[in-house]
């Protein structure tokens, strides 16, 4: 094997061509990626600038999901622009669930309640789903089952916390979590058939061949649903972000 080697077929999208693959797809997809960019530029000097002073418990968690929201998409348009356009689209969908949880904070300060108790909840399931697979597979100690069945009594009987249906309703984004959050579990997000068509390229032939590095498939639909995302995200939080000035 040739260690000295640092091409695509080496290193894959670790390789430093991937440069080179960024730089074509800014010339060829300078509009879109431009409008992503220029939202995004947008929302993170706003928040930036916010005065977050005497916020109530229910908007540090909105801010804070907001927050996470920009990030997640920020990190989406690292990998778009790389020719990464499936796992830009992964995350992608967890900047849509943060947008969600964010916006139905504000519209509703039991949320917060609602998240605590679902913390809880998912600790006791974690903790019993633990106990039953580690005894069963002898992966777990005497004390270290003792100690998880501690964190059951302690949680005691808890309800999950809504979910991101509910949280896109209440914040009255029912459509986007029908369309991008729904498609994007489906091509991108779990292993489904569709999120195989990444890595699949059919033959004239009818055959499929495997395809590995950058390509422009999807890249940019990916930073159209950034702009979308974020756009959205402005609509529902820039009252939080400037109501002290």
């Amino acid at each position: 094997m040739d260690v000295s080697r640092a091409d695509i077929a080496a290193k894959g999208f670790l390789s430093p061509e991937i440069e080179s693959a960024r730089l074509q797809l800014h010339a060829e997809l300078a509009t879109s990626i431009g409008e992503a960019g220029a939202i995004s530029d947008r929302v993170t000097m706003k928040l930036f600038s916010a005065d977050v002073s005497d916020y109530a418990p229910h908007e540090i968690l909105a801010l804070s999901f907001w927050m996470r929201c920009i990030r997640a998409c920020q990190g989406s348009y690292l990998l778009a622009e790389r020719g990464m356009a499936p796992e830009a689209l992964i995350l992608l969908r967890s900047a849509f669930e943060f947008l969600f949880f964010g916006a139905a904070s504000l519209a509703d300060p039991s949320v917060f309640a609602s998240l605590a108790e679902g913390h809880g909840h998912e600790s006791r399931k974690q903790a019993r789903e633990m106990i039953r697979e580690g005894t069963k597979g002898g992966h777990l100690t005497a004390l270290q089952v003792e100690r998880l069945r501690q964190v059951e009594e302690m949680v005691g009987v808890t309800k999950p916390a809504l979910t991101a249906f509910d949280a896109a309703q209440l914040a009255q984004l029912g459509y986007l979590y029908a369309t991008a959050y729904r498609g994007l579990s489906m091509m991108a997000s779990h292993a489904t058939l569709a999120g195989t068509d990444s890595v699949l390229e059919g033959q004239p032939d009818g055959d499929a061949k495997a395809v590995f590095g950058p390509s422009t498939s999807n890249v940019k639909f990916a930073f159209s649903l950034i702009a979308t995302c974020l756009a959205n995200g402005e609509n529902c939080f820039m009252p939080l972000i400037t109501k002290n000035g």
